[in-house]
C-alpha cells in the first residue's frame, strides 16, 4: 500500500504554498505510485479535505491521513522526515 501525501494550498497560492505545491511535483516524479501517491487539493476544492482534517492554515501536507505539516513551507529535509515517518523508504 502505497503512502499517501496531501498537500493543501490556497487559491491563490502564496509564496509557501507555491512551493509545497511544487515540492509535491518532485516527490511525484521521484517515486512510482506503488510507493508514493501525491494528491494536491487547491482552494475551495479542496475545502471538504480541509475541514475533514480541521486544517487551520495552508501551505499544509497530510501523511497518511496525519496532519505533518501546517502553516509553513517545508524544506526537503523535514518532508523527507515526515514521509520517512509515514513509511516511505527514502532514496
Amino acid at each position: 500500500m502505497p503512502v499517501l501525501l496531501e498537500v493543501f494550498s490556497g487559491d491563490p497560492p502564496c509564496p509557501g504554498c507555491v512551493a509545497i505545491l511544487a515540492m509535491g511535483d518532485r516527490y511525484a516524479l521521484k517515486y512510482p505510485e506503488e510507493e508514493l501517491l501525491v494528491k494536491k487539493y487547491v482552494g475551495q476544492e479542496a475545502l471538504e479535505k480541509y475541514e475533514e482534517y480541521d486544517l487551520s492554515c495552508v501551505p499544509a501536507a497530510v501523511i497518511n491521513g496525519v496532519i505533518k505539516i501546517e502553516g509553513t513551507a517545508p524544506d526537503e529535509g523535514t518532508m523527507n522526515n515526515a514521509l520517512r515517518e509515514g513509511g516511505l523508504w527514502i532514496r
